[in-house]
Order: C-alpha cells, then sequence, then structure tokens
C-alpha cells in the first residue's frame, strides 16, 4: 500500500513540490536583478572585472562567491564579445582582463576572456550578436531552463526504477550550483545535457548517438577530451579518428589565417598561477590550501599537484583499460570525478558537471546512498555566506581549519566517489565469463593482465 500524508500528498510528489519551489526561487533572485547593468569606469575593481552593488545584488547572491563577488553575466559576455571580435575581423582571443585591442573593441559591460576552441566563437559567439548583449543573456538564460527540462525528459530514459525518479528529477531542479552557472551565464549546461545523453543512449544501445554526443561535447568544451580512454577501451577508433579530425578541420583553418592565436589559446592551459580561494573548490585548491598552509613553496605545490593529477589518471586509465569490459555510465562518471580532481581551475559553477553523474548514481543500487550524500554537500551552500568578510578576500581571516575545511567540503565526497567507482570498474568487468557476447574484446587488455599476473578467481 503506498503511503501518503494525512493531507493526501504523496511523499514523492511533496518532494518534487519543495525542489520546484527551490528552483523558482533560485529564478527569482535571478529576476531580482535589474535587466539591464552598467558600470561607469571608474567603479570599484577593473573594467572587466567589476564589484557589483549590494543593491543590484539577488537575495540569493550573498550565499555563494561567484554570485556575491563576480558579476551577472560575466562569463556569457566572454563569449558575446569573441563573437563580435570574430564578426570584426578581429582575433577572438583578446585577453583576460583588458581586451589588448583597446577598450574600444568592447560591446559588452565586462568580460572575463575566451578560452576555447575559435569555432565557439565563430558559431556561438556570432549567433550570441543578433540581439544586444542583455537581451542575448535573458535569451540564453530561458534556453538553458529549456536544457533543464530536456534533461528532466532523459531521465525517464535511464534504467532507474520509477519510485526513485520524482527524487532524481528533485535533485536536479534544487541543485544550487546550476543557479550559479545561470547567473555568470555559463554553457556547461550544454556539456551536461550531452553527457547525461550519452547515459542514456549508452542503457539504449544507441552507439551512433552515443559516439555523436561525446564528439560534440568536446567541440562544445574541450574539457570533455579527458574521457577518451572510455572511446579507447570500446573499441571505437573511427569514433576517436573523426573526433580529432572534426578539431583539427574545425580550427586550424582560423589559427593559420590568425598568426600568434594559437599560442593565445594554448596559454590559457599554461597559467602557473594556482587559484586558491573561496571560488575555487577542486582538489587542486584544497592540496593548495593545505600545503600552504604548512609552508610549501609554489614551485613544490605545483609539483606536488601535477603528480597527484598524473597519478589519478594513470588509476583511471587502468580501471578502464584493464577490466574485461566496462560499465559505460559508471566509467562515465568516474572520468567526470576525474576532472574535478585534476583540474586546475575548478569554480563552484563547474559542479553543474556533476549532474549526470548523480543520475547514473542511481542506476546501481549499491550507489544511491553515497551519490545522495554526495549530492546534498555539493547542493547546500557551502560556508561563505557565514565567513564572508566584505572588506577584503574572505580567506585572509580564515584560520587554518576554516581554509582547509572550506576547500575540502565539496572536493573529499567527489573523491570518495571515484574510489568507489573505481572498485566497481574492476569488480564488474571481472565477474563475468570473458567469452561473454557482452565482453568487451580488447585484446591488448588480456595481455596486459597476464603480463601483471592477474588471473580469474
Amino acid at each position: 500500500m503506498t503511503r501518503r500524508f494525512h493531507f493526501g500528498i504523496h511523499p514523492s510528489t511533496l518532494i518534487v513540490v519543495l525542489a520546484a519551489i527551490a528552483h523558482v526561487a533560485m529564478l527569482t533572485s535571478l529576476l531580482s536583478e535589474p535587466f539591464f547593468l552598467t558600470y561607469p569606469i571608474n567603479l570599484t575593481g577593473t573594467r572587466t572585472h567589476p564589484a557589483e552593488l549590494d543593491s543590484l545584488k539577488g537575495f540569493l547572491d550573498p550565499w555563494f562567491h561567484d554570485t556575491d563577488r563576480v558579476p551577472r553575466g560575466l562569463d556569457f559576455f566572454s563569449i558575446y564579445q569573441a563573437g563580435r571580435n570574430f564578426m570584426r575581423g578581429q582575433s577572438v582571443y583578446y585577453g583576460v582582463r583588458n581586451h589588448n585591442l583597446g577598450e574600444t573593441a568592447l560591446v559588452v559591460p565586462y568580460f572575463s576572456g575566451f578560452r576555447y576552441l575559435p569555432i565557439y566563437a565563430c558559431t556561438f559567439g556570432v549567433l550570441l550578436n543578433i540581439l544586444s548583449p542583455w537581451h542575448s543573456y535573458w535569451t540564453w538564460i530561458a534556453c538553458v531552463e529549456l536544457l533543464l527540462i530536456a534533461n528532466l525528459f532523459i531521465l525517464s530514459r535511464l534504467m532507474i526504477p520509477k519510485h526513485l525518479r520524482p527524487m532524481l528529477i528533485a535533485m536536479w531542479l534544487a541543485y544550487t550550483p546550476y543557479y550559479i552557472e545561470l547567473h555568470i551565464g555559463q554553457q556547461s549546461m550544454v556539456t551536461v545535457t550531452l553527457l547525461h545523453a550519452i547515459v542514456a543512449a549508452a542503457s539504449h544501445f544507441n552507439t551512433r548517438l552515443r559516439d555523436t554526443c561525446y564528439i560534440g561535447s568536446v567541440i562544445w568544451k574541450i574539457n570533455t577530451i579527458l574521457f577518451v580512454p572510455i572511446w579507447i577501451k570500446l573499441k571505437r577508433n573511427h569514433t576517436i579518428i573523426i573526433l580529432f579530425l572534426t578539431i583539427i578541420g574545425l580550427s586550424a583553418p582560423y589559427f593559420f589565417r590568425h598568426p600568434g592565436s594559437f599560442q593565445e589559446f594554448s596559454s590559457y592551459f599554461g597559467h602557473r598561477f594556482i587559484a586558491v580561494g573561496p571560488n575555487s573548490l577542486g582538489f587542486w585548491a584544497l592540496g593548495a590550501t593545505t600545503l600552504q598552509r604548512f609552508g610549501l613553496d609554489h614551485a613544490s605545490i605545483r609539483t606536488s599537484l601535477t603528480l597527484w593529477s598524473l597519478i589519478i589518471i594513470a588509476i583511471a586509465t587502468c580501471a578502464t583499460l584493464l577490466p574485461r569490459r566496462i560499465h559505460l555510465p559508471q566509467a562515465l562518471a568516474m572520468w567526470i570525478c576525474v576532472y574535478f580532481l585534476t583540474y586546475q581551475y575548478v569554480w563552484e559553477h563547474h559542479f553543474v558537471m556533476l549532474l549526470p553523474v548523480w543520475s547514473i548514481g542511481f542506476i546501481d543500487p549499491k550507489l544511491r546512498r553515497l551519490t545522495g550524500a554526495a549530492w546534498l554537500v555539493c547542493a547546500l551552500p557551502t560556508p561563505y555566506y557565514f565567513w564572508n568578510n566584505p572588506a577584503t578576500m574572505p580567506q585572509m581571516q580564515w584560520t587554518t581549519v576554516q581554509d582547509i575545511g572550506y576547500h575540502a567540503l565539496k572536493i573529499v565526497p567527489i573523491l570518495l566517489l571515484f574510489i568507489i567507482l573505481i572498485v566497481h570498474s574492476f569488480r564488474y568487468g571481472n565477474a563475468i565469463d570473458p567469452d561473454s557476447p557482452d565482453a568487451n574484446q580488447w585484446d591488448v587488455t588480456g595481455m596486459i593482465r597476464k603480463w601483471m599476473g592477474i588471473h580469474e578467481s
């Protein structure tokens, strides 16, 4: 018999309603700010990254660093400006803080710099320029909401028990990093949708759609190129070849036509500065903060964290290639965790990339509790609101415990999830008959396993 509360509402319905209320609160906070924001040149902060006035903030903004200290639409305007530069025949890689073609070239109120493949600016960036900057921003907000709805539909295509789907829908609707995504006008929800579609396609054995979505995710944001080992394991060599030929074909003509642009593009991936502070929540920030607090110099910190990243990637690669087969959704979840554990710059809005992981975690009954706990920690705001000092960078006043605890809060659950997924990868891949038609047939795997002395039980 199905339980209902005394007022006749099913518990799952109530959960979705409460999550929908939380989601509406996010939208209301965003819409409570002025439709247009303009700043004079001499506003506090730099020309490209002004400090948003308290009177102009939404009521949720003080809870998150990147809504409290970063002006609305900052990342969005970076893409918009890159598109305008392309239309003018100027370089789409125009600097991070100051437009290297001069302030008169700016058509946006502020920006954070363009860091993606040139095709991103030449297509999406140009498309944004159909409207004025602020009208374009609000149109994009509507598009992101439509993407969220599309993802809720994808949930119905996953192998998840029907009675658990309302809970998962609520987890997507009430996820606070999504609010930060909207505020700064990021485009990660496109990547999220493509990765989510990969999970659904894999569940229904639609390899063509699965591979197409993966190629699209890399073209959209090159970060997901990190997941190539999965497609190597699946013997999708032609997909990998198409992926790299597409990247080269779409990028090389631009780089050849604009001398120096490739150097500008690649410079974004060679920064020696390690970001620490309330806006950075990846493992690099935790490691740097901890090692810094214990007196290590910058060079030693960078060396240590680089070694850490290589070890994590090596472990994930072994967990992908060594087992006789892989469970693709869990392998994808594992590699998404790798991104958070190895990438130098992980901002709080990047945690929307974990949304497909929450869906994947609900497919396997053994992962559901850990997934729910990890979601709760990542969905709740950090202590930023309580530890903030508006007069300065707040971490300057934090104790060692506060500093390390703040940076560990969201990334430690991801590390634990990564470890569990590694264990699951080997258990799943080795617990089948190697002659089964479902077994992944990658001959080199068997050779490596034999060489390492790994035998079936």
